[in-house]
């Protein structure tokens, strides 16, 4: 096994590839890190290659078919090294000085985790991790199904300008095992391949928090909230406001799968 010497970052873009110029010119020059960007919107692929023409990490897939954000990177599983911790991000995120070499050192850390959850800093100046100290209830899932029926509900209860992403898990030690950290930014460490964790979701959007948290537990291994590692994040450029009644139309099926899958868990 290759070790933490140095780590592959998936970053999945849906016409945001300046944005993923703006997230790779953060991770720095001089660092271990191979980029793969998933160009899931018709056009990114030839946009990214112009792009990053002269950096020869990135590499650009390009899956303008638009599979999603998880089924991109379970397409992009058998073109990276299973031995190397393997980041999944979406492009709107600047990584701060030493981001690389602190996940890194994360990994050397905490040889029993899954996943590591860095911190991932909102437009309103929170840290989004950790996400979930423990699983979401069965009946959670119901409700939030329920409201995510109806998008206009959903657009003023959950979706608003504000973030939907906006809650946060504060008083938490650096280290300390979680449930599940944000799904914009999932850093999965070399265990959770090689332990049988699976990539492959069957939904095109969110809940991914959830698949590798349930994936995690489900092998045994931890998922570690990591400070150490800063990035920030702004506003998804695939689910701004004028999307967002899309979005809750897409998050309802997942939600209604997760609380069957969360009372099938005990959850």
């Amino acid at each position: 096994m290759s070790g933490a010497a140095r780590l592959t970052w998936v970053a999945v873009s849906y016409g945001g590839v300046e944005d993923a110029r703006a997230l790779v010119a953060s991770l720095g020059h001089d660092v271990p890190v191979d980029v793969v960007l998933c160009a899931n919107k018709p056009g990114d692929a030839a946009a990214a290659r112009t792009a990053f023409a002269d950096d020869p990490r990135v590499r650009v897939l390009d899956f303008e078919d638009n599979p999603g954000y998880l089924p991109a990177l379970h397409r992009a599983v058998p073109e990276v090294d299973p031995a190397l911790p393997l980041v999944l991000s979406n492009v709107d995120l600047v990584a701060d000085p030493g981001c690389v070499q602190a996940l890194l050192d994360g990994v050397a850390a905490h040889p029993d985790a899954g996943w590591l959850a860095p911190s991932v800093i909102g437009a309103l100046g929170q840290d989004q991790n950790p996400n979930l100290l423990a699983p979401p209830g069965a009946r959670w899932l119901r409700m939030l199904a329920a409201v995510h029926r109806f998008p206009a509900v959903a657009d003023l209860l959950l979706l608003r300008r504000e973030g939907h992403s906006s809650r946060t898990v504060t008083g938490v030690a650096p280290g300390t095992a979680v449930f599940a950290g944000h799904g914009s930014c999932v850093v999965l460490t070399p265990r959770y391949l090689a332990e049988g964790g699976s990539t492959d979701y069957p939904f095109a959007l969110f809940g991914e928090e959830l698949w590798f948290a349930s994936e995690c537990r489900r092998l045994g291994l931890t998922v570690r909230y990591l400070p150490s590692a800063r990035l920030l994040h702004t506003e998804h450029v695939a689910t701004g406001s004028r999307r967002r009644g899309h979005v809750a139309r897409v998050k309802y099926e997942g939600l209604r799968w997760w609380a069957r899958r969360a009372a099938d868990a005990g959850w």
